[in-house]
């Protein structure tokens, strides 16, 4: 498996992961082997209401769902498994989303950024597969990243997150990996699971200030935003309706479809678009000017999310495709 540039020489060079370039084709071996474990990642939900569903009728299906739900009193500390990142089902997964990148200007892999990405679509494919790319760097780039609290109830689902990096989004966790180094949150969370739109992109981010919060308290190197050009057109979610109740639950409630009606991920491909760090001024929350140095930094964030995403989109084939920030 290759590997590729750093973030430190990259200006604003689309760069295609795995030696790929942008005349690539998948072997068909690569493209059955991440249709087949894509199906089984993002239908995991749906397989294990029909195992729940066969187990009162076989006694063996029970046995292995009991199996499966004793899992989640194994430990699943957020380890950033460098090996298992850099897993070949992950390079078949690039390669089935021709997954590419760019950063708009050079960043130091041992400062301690906070990463804003968007948008998290029905699931975060774009977020998870820039984590297992930044693996592929030398010196590594390591970023944790912060989840719905709901995923890592899951069996299965549990353990692979963690072992990419990932922690409850919680502002405690936020706060103690910020210590030690980069942190990306995926802003829109489980409210952009339901913004699904065909004429326009829309992110949630406006009402969204706990991440500059933190960001301000703590001190960080910089906020970078980033874009995932097409992550909202892999799948959809239905219904919509549910997205109130599901946001108050933390949880998303609906069904997931995407290729041939299946959980399977369209073949879309994936731009991922890194910005500037927008520098960030400490402030501690007992200041009377933090209110105003949080609201300063957001409106300041929120224009380069626009600017990245209309900066950019032309390259991807979006020109007529208008952000909507909401």
């Amino acid at each position: 498996m290759g590997t590729t540039k750093i973030p430190s020489e990259l200006t604003k060079q689309r760069i295609y992961c795995d030696e790929m370039s942008k005349s690539s084709k998948q072997s068909t071996f690569s493209a059955l082997v991440a249709v087949v474990t894509l199906l089984i990642f993002m239908g995991w939900m749906h397989i294990m209401l029909a195992m729940l569903a066969l187990s009162f009728f076989y006694k063996g299906m029970s046995v292995i769902l009991l199996i499966l739900l004793c899992t989640l009193a194994l430990p699943a500390k957020p380890v950033l498994w460098h090996a298992f990142c850099r897993q070949y089902i992950f390079k078949t997964w690039r390669e089935y989303f021709h997954f590419s990148y760019l950063f708009e200007a050079p960043l130091d892999t041992k400062k301690k950024y906070v990463f804003v990405e968007f948008p998290h679509g029905v699931f975060p494919l774009g977020p998870l597969l820039g984590a297992t790319a930044s693996q592929l760097m030398e010196p590594r780039f390591d970023v944790y990243s912060l989840g719905a609290s709901s995923v890592f109830s899951v069996p299965f689902w549990r353990h692979v997150i963690t072992w990419l990096g990932c922690v409850g989004a919680t502002t405690e966790n936020f706060r103690r990996k910020l210590k030690r180094g980069s942190v990306a949150v995926i802003v829109g969370g489980i409210a952009e699971m339901y913004m699904q739109r065909e004429d326009r992109e829309q992110i949630k981010l406006r009402d969204r200030k706990g991440f500059v919060r933190v960001a301000v308290e703590s001190g960080s190197d910089g906020i970078v935003p980033v874009y995932h050009f097409g992550n909202s057109q892999l799948l959809d979610f239905y219904p919509q309706s549910w997205s109130r109740i599901s946001r108050r639950l933390r949880a998303a409630l609906g069904f997931v479809y995407g290729r041939f009606g299946l959980p399977l991920p369209r073949k879309v491909e994936l731009f991922m678009v890194c910005g500037k760090p927008i520098p960030v001024r400490q402030v501690d929350r007992s200041d009377p000017s933090f209110a105003a140095a949080v609201e300063e930094l957001h409106a300041k964030v929120v224009q380069a999310v626009q600017k990245l995403y209309d900066d950019h989109k032309a390259e991807y084939g979006w020109a007529d495709r208008p952000l909507e920030v909401c």
